[in-house]
């Protein structure tokens, strides 16, 4: 027989923290799926296992991560499908810069003029699919020198710590809040084979304890990034730059007063469409 599920349909800014956010508290509900769309997130579960309100939980959501913009646009009863097929076809292959494509492991990349980076997302949302990522790499083939030590802060999938040790990083540790991180990191980290040169903690910058990082990534929110500025720059090497993504062009004037009032200086800004990605170095 088959079985109705609902469709809630939830407002989410398109910036990738975020997106990871939402399926991963959404996890502990009997939820089977969820699909990315232009103006958020499809969440899938069975009608019979649902007997919460949504609204509350998007509040609960909001006020823990400091998100106020997630919305429920609605709610619609439909007929069961392989949701995993259904989003695995969403998740198609993306040449990120002229070095870089990203796929799942059921998409097979044939370029021998590319570095390919292969993530399985879970469900998330780190897949190269969103600027934030896509600038931060790009920033990466610029600023990452051969050997260097990289923290990635705010890791998720991994795909920057990957795209960091595929650049030439002697190693990169990277760190998240989020438990999955963990797992999915790991995963990920395994899949590229370079397992051995990646590390992932759970836990905010505090579960860092080295100061001699010679690149730092940071694709994390503005107010994160403000939050976490002066930590970030303590574990920096004296010569190390940092990169910032998660931006909007309308946070460009705060990050750079932020960084100026700690001796910094921004040495280059790129955009797509309203984001931009950052990096700075001491002055």
């Amino acid at each position: 027989m088959n079985e109705t599920y609902l469709d809630i349909h939830l407002a989410v800014p398109p910036d990738e923290q975020t997106r990871e956010i939402i399926p991963a508290e959404l996890s502990e509900f009997p939820f089977e799926g969820f699909l990315e769309d232009d103006r958020g997130i499809h969440c899938f579960i069975k009608k019979n296992e649902w007997h919460e309100q949504i609204e509350l939980i998007i509040n609960d959501i909001s006020d823990q991560y400091n998100l106020p913009f997630i919305q429920h646009i609605s709610t619609t009863e439909i007929q069961h499908k392989n949701w995993n097929e259904e989003w695995e076809k969403s998740i198609q292959p993306i040449h990120v810069s002229e070095r870089f494509v990203i796929t799942p492991s059921w998409h097979a990349v044939q370029d021998v003029n590319k570095t390919v980076i292969v993530i399985d997302p879970k469900m998330t949302f780190g897949t190269g699919y969103h600027e934030t990522t896509r600038l931060m790499l790009r920033l990466m083939e610029q600023y990452l020198k051969p050997g260097s030590l990289v923290l990635d802060v705010g890791t998720g999938t991994g795909i920057l710590a990957i795209g960091a040790i595929k650049l030439g990083a002697k190693h990169c540790l990277g760190i998240d809040i989020d438990e999955w991180s963990l797992e999915n990191g790991i995963e990920n980290a395994q899949r590229n084979d370079v397992q051995e040169k990646i590390e992932i903690r759970i836990g905010s910058i505090d579960v860092v304890t080295e100061n001699n990082f010679d690149l730092i990534l940071a694709n994390i929110i503005r107010n994160t990034i403000l939050e976490l500025a002066d930590q970030m720059l303590e574990r920096l090497s004296p010569k190390g730059r940092i990169l910032f993504s998660g931006l909007l062009t309308t946070d460009r004037e705060i990050i750079e007063k932020a960084l100026t009032e700690r001796n910094c200086r921004v040495i280059a800004v790129i955009q797509e469409n309203e984001w931009i990605a950052m990096a700075a170095e001491r002055i």
